[in-house]
């Protein structure tokens, strides 16, 4: 369970970094574990050094990974954050060979849809720097108005376009380089703008996805869009007989077979509405 004082550090900045979470052990099962899955998902043959590996529902594969997000060190930070009732969101599990990820939020939009608070907990397997492919937040970007003002045209995210902020080249946006070794976890709102530079092939990272409980229509909008597969989780989890593990998927599918209204990620009587 996090402390008051991490809880509101997150809330204020849109962003936790936890040094050591995991032991040197602990990182070895793990990246072996997860080595051992993506090879057994690509069909034995080697990496693609242009591809790299993204994968979906990566965690949910293999028990010993599932074992991550039960363990109180994910799971009750996570309720810290998000509160009861929060639910499963999926998991990625990447080898990345981009070499940048431009400055985006995740989760882009008005107030309504920026205040629901949807949490990612990056695990690095590989040491990451500032020169080095590591992850680069803006402090406080994840609520109003400070995440409409970095890019006033917002909607340029939702088409796919590039942004570059105040016209600054990217690495040179002022903002937070969180540095990060094997064990250490990165917890994140989806709504903070985020970004990576000088990426390299072959860097692996988990990451686990959460959302607190949805309480209106538009957050289960909000969930169907941006996470189409999220209300049929994996079979295994929804059967599974763990109390964490159905306290955050059993729901699920109740909440995806609601009817609700399109999803609008820009409403039109937004204060930060952009014509």
């Amino acid at each position: 369970m996090l402390s008051p004082g991490q809880v509101a550090h997150f809330k204020a900045f849109g962003f936790l970094f936890i040094p050591q979470l995991f032991s040197t052990d602990e990182v070895a099962h793990i990246r072996s574990t997860a080595d051992s899955l993506w090879l057994k998902l690509r069909d034995g043959k080697p990496l693609d050094p242009e591809q790299g590996q993204a994968e979906g529902r990566f965690v949910e594969r293999d028990a010993a990974l599932t074992k991550i997000v039960t363990d109180d060190r994910i799971f009750e930070a996570a309720e810290s954050i998000l509160g009861p009732g929060f639910i499963w969101a999926g998991s990625e599990g990447n080898v990345t060979v981009n070499s940048e990820h431009p400055w985006h939020p995740d989760r882009p939009g008005d107030h309504d849809e920026v205040s629901y608070t949807r949490l990612k907990i990056n695990l690095y397997l590989d040491p990451i720097t500032e020169e080095n492919g590591c992850l680069r937040v803006i402090p406080g970007s994840h609520r109003m108005p400070l995440h409409a003002e970095i890019e006033p045209e917002a909607r340029h995210q939702r088409r796919g376009l590039p942004v570059r902020p105040f016209e600054v080249p990217g690495p040179n946006m002022p903002g937070v380089s969180l540095e990060s070794n094997p064990g250490d976890a990165i917890f994140f709102n989806q709504s903070i703008w985020h970004a990576i530079f000088n990426g390299w092939a072959g860097r692996r990272y988990i990451a686990l996805k959460f959302a607190a409980r949805p309480q209106t229509d538009n957050h289960i909008a909000s969930l169907r869009h941006y996470a189409g597969t999220i209300f049929d989780p994996d079979p295994g989890w929804l059967a599974s007989d763990d109390e964490r593990i159905q306290s955050m998927v059993g729901e699920l599918p109740t909440f995806g077979a609601k009817k609700v209204h399109e999803f609008v990620e820009f409403r039109d009587d937004s204060p930060n509405r952009t014509n």
